[in-house]
């Protein structure tokens, strides 16, 4: 049975082949072909069933479209976010090379991302489509994740928080008192 399937694949033309490939029922097909003839079309090509969308609804059905992108993009950037927290939390505290790289990548992408945002968010936009929204929760999100890069900047010890951290730029204060030591004795 297979060398007779094989036969007959070898003596069709390739044109055949495509019109009629192996487990094809033409009989089923000409049927679905014939319903499909029977239902009457609209001037916009769409059977009568649908009817034919105009300019105007198909521009709002464009900016949904477009703000569902944009919420989704902004989202999206939680998964980017947890991932940095645990590189983050991988690094360790101490102060070492990775661990300070980590975090200032952590810092100096968080910061960027949100000065770009108006670029970023310009793809998402047009005249119809408002993503002020969408942009404020992308600038939210990127703010979360600089709040974990600079808590563990903290935890590192590498923010001045604490008084002592600003000690040498205080002036030393002024001396209200002077004490001397013991009396000479003459000598001769």
């Amino acid at each position: 049975m297979d060398e007779k399937y094989a036969m007959s694949l070898r003596t069709r033309s390739a044109r055949e082949l495509a019109l009629d490939p192996p487990g094809f029922d033409p009989s089923k097909a000409s049927r679905s072909k014939m319903i499909s003839d029977r239902q009457p079309s609209t001037s916009g090509g769409a059977p009568a069933g649908r009817p034919a969308l105009d300019a105007e609804a198909l521009a709002v059905q464009q900016s949904a479209l477009r703000l569902r992108r944009a919420y989704a993009f902004a989202q999206g950037q939680l998964s980017g976010i947890g991932m940095m927290a645990f590189m983050m939390w991988m690094s360790g505290n101490s102060v070492q090379i990775f661990s300070i790289m980590t975090t200032f990548g952590g810092v100096a992408q968080t910061v960027k991302a949100v000065l770009n945002s108006k670029a970023t968010f310009a793809k998402f936009s047009d005249e119809r489509t408002d993503v002020t929204v969408p942009r404020i929760m992308y600038c939210a999100i990127q703010i979360v994740g600089l709040s974990l890069a600079l808590n563990k900047l903290n935890s590192m010890g590498l923010l001045p928080t604490h008084a002592s951290d600003w000690v040498s730029g205080l002036q030393p204060p002024r001396q209200l008192e002077r004490a001397f030591g013991g009396t000479e004795l003459g000598t001769q």
